[in-house]
């Protein structure tokens, strides 16, 4: 079972500290951190966003192995690769832009106690 767990910081750098701590708890086997994202909003009121996980990436991987399968059937597991590596970078671009389809996220103008 996962826990969503939201903390705010009035430092930008402090939520990287914590992270980092995060991950090193994770490391020592103490805490399971499956994802994490920092936001981060700058001088103009603009929000970046910092994903630890590369969903791109680990969707070409992904794809790439399931192409190579199904590609070993069909007697050629280069091209299966290939097209299972694109199909699943594809994906998780879109998966990746799925949590912010305009392109912009939307502004942090309240903040809760």
């Amino acid at each position: 079972m996962s826990t969503l767990v939201v903390v705010g910081y009035d430092e930008p750098y402090q939520a990287d500290e914590v992270l980092l701590k995060l991950r090193k708890l994770q490391r020592d086997y103490l805490l399971d951190l499956e994802d994490a994202a920092v936001a981060v909003k700058d001088q103009q009121g603009k929000l970046k966003l910092h994903q630890t996980v590369n969903l791109t990436a680990a969707g070409a991987l992904r794809g790439g192995f399931w192409g190579s399968l199904i590609g070993l059937i069909f007697l050629n597991p280069l091209l299966g690769f290939a097209l299972g590596a694109t199909a699943g970078a594809a994906l998780g671009r879109l998966a990746d832009n799925r949590a912010d389809p305009a392109g912009k996220a939307a502004p942090l103008n309240q903040r809760t106690n």
